[in-house]
């Protein structure tokens, strides 16, 4: 999508405060992408509606700055996401478009003591579909503040503005996230770079464990890895941190949606074609 801030303009640059400019322009706000993106807004901003979180990406790596814990659980079902190529949090909005979309609606634009303030969108996502990169702008509030009639307001505004650039938007509330895949994900996201294995280690791990799945058809997990302990005389719990860090390599998958990893059974578990085959990519640590 066109870059408004590059140049940003003087008939932009005449609609804010110079503080607001110098966010933009001289700390390069909301400009760039993957790890070299900045967000229009960080955690010391601005107040928050309850707790706020700086957390690395498995996407692209960057520490990233989410406003609640509701952006936190959006956030996370988009990392997980290996369609996923880019997420920009607090993406700023070409404000000259905004007012412009507010005084067609008769809408008031936001403002704080007669000052346009630019507008921002909760995650801007890039995602590859079928060789094509497409742009998705996701808007995150909690079910509650959608009673509140400016949000509406404000909501309608950024609709229209994506709407504009040829962009789809969706809105989440906590009514939209799935409560077992978030768990499932918290779960694994700790043990992906857990362990940085040579190849031979990778597959001596994996061939292990798929034994183990494959001789112990319905069992629970910790209890089979817990077996794996005792037979290669590993410390207790060696196995299981290994089987977590082989499923968030994608080495196994299993309905993440519908089964809590708490009740995770052997026979749940499908295990990768391209681990099978020795096609797959590992993630190493940094």
């Amino acid at each position: 999508m066109k870059d408004f801030l590059k140049p940003i303009p003087k008939n932009v640059v005449d609609l804010l405060e110079s503080s607001i400019v110098k966010r933009l322009v001289k700390e390069k706000r909301g400009q760039g992408y993957g790890k070299h993106y900045k967000p229009f807004l960080t955690v010391r901003d601005v107040p928050s509606r309850g707790r706020v979180h700086r957390r690395p990406s498995i996407t692209h790596g960057r520490i990233v700055h989410l406003l609640s814990d509701l952006e936190l659980v959006v956030f996370l079902l988009f990392d997980w996401n290996p369609s996923v190529i880019d997420i920009r949090e607090q993406f700023p909005l070409d404000p000259e478009k905004t007012l412009t979309i507010a005084n067609r609606l008769g809408i008031k634009h936001p403002a704080a003591k007669g000052v346009t303030q630019v507008m921002s969108t909760d995650l801007l996502i890039d995602i590859n579909l079928n060789g094509a990169v497409v742009h998705q702008a996701i808007s995150i509030k909690y079910r509650d503040e959608l009673e509140d009639e400016r949000v509406i307001e404000k909501e309608e505004l950024a609709r229209r503005f994506w709407e504009g650039e040829q962009i789809d938007s969706f809105l989440f509330t906590e009514n939209e996230v799935p409560v077992t895949l978030i768990k499932n994900i918290k779960w694994l996201i700790p043990h992906m770079l857990s362990f940085d294995l040579d190849k031979s280690s990778q597959m001596m791990v994996f061939e292990r464990v798929l034994k183990a799945v494959e001789t112990f058809p319905q069992d629970k997990i910790a209890i089979v890895m817990k077996t794996l302990d005792e037979k290669h005389a590993e410390k207790p719990g060696t196995h299981l941190a290994y089987m977590r860090h082989l499923l968030a390599q994608g080495a196994f998958s299993w309905d993440m949606i519908n089964i809590n990893h708490r009740s995770l059974k052997t026979n749940n578990l499908t295990p990768s074609s391209f681990w099978l085959n020795e096609e797959f990519e590992y993630v190493h640590a940094k």
